[in-house]
């Protein structure tokens, strides 16, 4: 695997247009030998790999613009594919990263700052990372839920990671992170700080490849990405991402992927106040699983799991079985998922629960004056996750548990709720605003399964010991503005508001006012 620098890729450009150059007088001469014997065309014009000397040439070259006469499908999609592959470089986890698109001589789309730091030491050696930094402000819901306090702060979050491909058989990662608050007047949230930590450490090793089936194990601190993130998350919304200590291992064939893994999560040290401790995973709690992705039926998605939580801390252990199918059909998009939960309670009661997501969804084409078309694409969307009879709310009770998500991404960008107890119907509009800007705006109605009490994003109940007066939680609306710089850089702009329900009017619940969230954030990947 080749690096390719500035100066190198220039100078293979140039040498790629004097091959080209010679392409085109090749081909003249094959015109003018056709002219006079067109015996000898055939001799001629197909001088390797029985292919057509300027189809030859350009595939040899990867240069198309030097032989403008030559429109090879083949390559414009070649040369598609790749640009694809630069914009989608970069995961939801950056250990799964792919860059091999710069060895390719056919790519000929833009380089960013950090390129040259990609395949080093013939190929084995990835180095790369991430700068974020975002501004809150936050009224009437700083903390957890709607708590009548405003604050306003900086988000700060750097990410250093290097992919070191030892042999074919073994490769190491690890990854470095650093998040930090600053301006706040309240005690940031554990999400928010973490000044110094290895976020990834771990080896692969390929254990056996036969050709139809091969597994790979991993053994270290991991982030943990699985689906579509609804129960198991890193949770990048979060200033110190989400991360375990444990074992993996992936069992590949041509119509599967199977993840079995067995971990503890990590616990977070801010490390503030002068304290510089390493995170720790915590003992008592244990997060294991199975996780089968289907790979025959192309775009769509199809997948089953079973998903184990033991926590000792608080005496409970749930299981969960459950099933996700995504994809189109035609011009209509759809998806479901939906999950049994059992186990055992906190008190020692049998656990019992379940939750359901679906979604119908749309990318309609619409004429507008002047030959335009706009494309936006709408959604409707139904959450359930059940709640327990119990009104001696707690974590290990009986409502469903939603594990590690990123909840962010799908019942509300405030985080006033988490798939417990909780009801959801949503509306999504998401439009192109130009090449570089999207809005999306996303409206929510959010009600009780049971008329106990809802809870915050790291499963606490809001009221616990006394019934809700009402199942009504209230609405919220989500403005989002994305402003695509380049492949590697974007600015977010947001606005949501809250109205609150008939649910705040219940004794002993904190706030019972709206809330508003404004933010803005920069990031930039390397």
């Amino acid at each position: 695997m080749a690096n390719y620098s500035l100066n190198t890729r220039f100078e293979l450009r140039v040498f790629r247009l004097m091959l080209g150059t010679a392409c085109v007088a090749v081909l003249a001469l094959t015109q003018t030998v056709s002219a006079a014997n067109p015996t000898e065309q055939a001799v001629v014009s197909e001088v390797s790999y029985g292919q057509p000397v300027e189809a030859n040439c350009i595939q040899q070259i990867g240069y198309q613009e030097a032989c403008p006469e030559c429109q090879d499908d083949t390559l414009k999609k070649k040369r598609e594919a790749l640009t694809a592959e630069m914009k989608d470089a970069y995961k939801g986890v950056f250990y799964a990263n792919k860059f091999s698109y710069l060895n390719d001589p056919l790519y000929d789309g833009p380089l960013f700052i950090g390129d040259s730091f990609k395949g080093m030491l013939d190929g084995k050696l990835d180095i790369g990372g991430e700068y974020r930094s975002r501004y809150h402000h936050e009224n009437n819901h700083r903390g957890l839920g709607l708590t009548g306090v405003d604050d306003q702060f900086w988000l700060t979050r750097g990410r250093l990671y290097a992919n070191y491909r030892m042999t074919d058989d073994i490769r190491f990662y690890t990854e470095y992170l650093y998040a930090d608050s600053a301006g706040e007047s309240v005690t940031p949230r554990p999400i928010e700080e973490n000044r110094g930590e290895m976020q990834n450490l771990f080896v692969d090793a390929l254990l056996f490849d036969t050709g139809t089936a091969k597994m790979l194990a991993r053994v270290g601190r991991q982030e943990l990405l699985l689906g579509n993130q609804r129960l198991v998350s890193p949770l990048d919304w979060g200033n110190t991402r989400r991360t375990f200590d444990g074992y993996r291992a992936t069992l590949s064939t041509k119509n599967n992927d199977l993840d079995l893994f067995y971990t503890n999560p990590v616990n977070r040290v801010a490390a503030t106040s002068g304290a510089n401790a390493w995170d720790s995973s915590n003992n008592n709690q244990s997060f294991y699983g199975a996780y089968l992705s289907n790979k025959t039926l192309g775009e769509t998605a199809l997948e089953a799991y079973y998903l184990g939580y033991d926590h000792n801390d608080q005496n409970f252990s749930f299981h969960t079985v459950g099933s996700r199918l995504a994809g189109k059909c035609d011009e209509l998009l759809y998806e479901l998922e939906g999950g049994l939960q059992f186990g055992d309670n906190v008190d020692g009661s049998s656990h019992s629960a379940g939750f359901v997501t679906g979604g119908l969804g749309r990318k309609l084409n619409l004429k507008l004056a002047g030959g335009k078309t706009w494309n936006p694409t709408v959604w409707g969307w139904y959450d359930w996750a059940s709640g327990g009879n119990s009104i001696l709310a707690a974590p290990g009770d009986d409502s469903f548990h939603h594990y590690f998500p990123l909840a962010h991404k799908y019942n509300g960008f405030m985080d006033l709720f988490g798939r417990r107890n909780l009801n959801d119907v949503n509306f999504q509009f998401m439009t192109p605003l130009g090449s570089k800007v999207n809005f999306l705006l996303w409206y929510h109605y959010f009600f009780l399964d049971k008329a106990t009490t809802p809870y915050s994003v790291v499963m606490t109940p809001y009221n616990s010991g006394t019934a809700a007066v009402s199942k009504d939680l209230g609405h919220e609306i989500d403005l989002l503005w994305t402003v695509n710089i380049d492949a590697r850089q974007n600015v977010l702009v947001g606005y949501s508001h809250f109205h609150a329900g008939d649910y705040y009017e219940t004794p002993n619940v904190q706030f019972d006012g709206n809330a508003d969230f404004f933010y803005t954030q920069y990031q930039v990947r390397f």
